[in-house]
Parts: structure tokens; C-alpha cells; sequence
């Protein structure tokens, strides 16, 4: 049989003495407590950002319901507007990049609808053809 030395973890658990037993169970206690007060504390935070959570979904609700004015008129005044936004004719505006009829369909769908339905933003058209493609 070998003696038990400090370093051996079984000696300390079962030759503890009966003030260190007693300082086990109080640290135990102090321990559960502490336990109990950070569970108040987390749900304390639970119901903080539950609260804040509602608040988040009311202010999105109030933004998602928000229609810009741009959006409420008539096609057909959309479509009006479009047709000066292009060069006067008989200038041509290009297919692609600023001034051009496909420029206006990339802010919306609604926009996007609107610009390829209009056939007067469309009547003529610049190309620009590269020689080496």
C-alpha cells in the first residue's frame, strides 16, 4: 500500500477535514446563490431584448408601409416623365450608362416596367460598336 501525497486528488477528497467540509458546503451555497442572481440577471436581459425586439419590429413595419410619393403617380405620367428625361430627338441617348433608357430601369421594378413599356424611350438609340470584338 503507498502512502498519499498532496498531489494525489483522491487523498484531498476523501481526507478532507470537517472545517474544510464546512467551508465546501458554504462555498456551494455562496456559489448557488451567485447562480441564482445571474439567472434573475439573464432574464432580466431576456425581456430587455424582447422589448427591444418589438420596438425593432414596429419601427420596420412603419417603414416597410411607407410608399414614396414618386411611386403613386399614374404609368402613363411616369412614362411622360422618362421621355424627358432622354435627349430631344433626333439626338440619340445610348443604350447603356447615364442618359439612357436602361438607366432608368435599374431603380426599381416599378421603374423597370414602366421604361421598357414606354416604346418612346426606345425610339432611337445609340450603339457604340467596338472594331476589335
Amino acid at each position: 500500500m503507498t502512502p498519499h501525497t498532496e498531489s494525489d486528488p483522491s487523498a484531498t477528497a476523501t481526507e478532507s477535514t470537517a472545517s474544510e467540509r464546512v467551508a465546501d458546503r458554504a462555498r456551494i451555497e455562496g456559489l448557488d446563490a451567485r447562480i441564482k442572481e445571474m439567472e434573475a440577471q439573464i432574464q432580466e436581459l431576456q425581456y430587455a431584448v424582447g422589448a427591444l425586439q418589438q420596438e425593432k419590429d414596429s419601427v420596420q413595419g412603419r417603414l416597410d408601409a411607407y410608399t414614396y410619393p414618386v411611386l403613386t403617380l399614374p404609368n402613363e405620367i411616369m412614362s411622360e416623365i422618362f421621355v424627358h428625361f432622354l435627349p430631344v430627338y433626333p439626338q440619340r441617348s445610348p443604350l447603356i450608362g447615364p442618359h439612357s433608357p436602361s438607366l432608368l430601369g435599374q431603380i426599381c421594378r416599378k421603374w423597370r416596367d414602366i421604361a421598357l413599356s414606354t416604346p418612346a424611350l426606345w425610339r432611337a438609340v445609340r450603339l457604340t460598336l467596338n472594331k476589335k470584338r
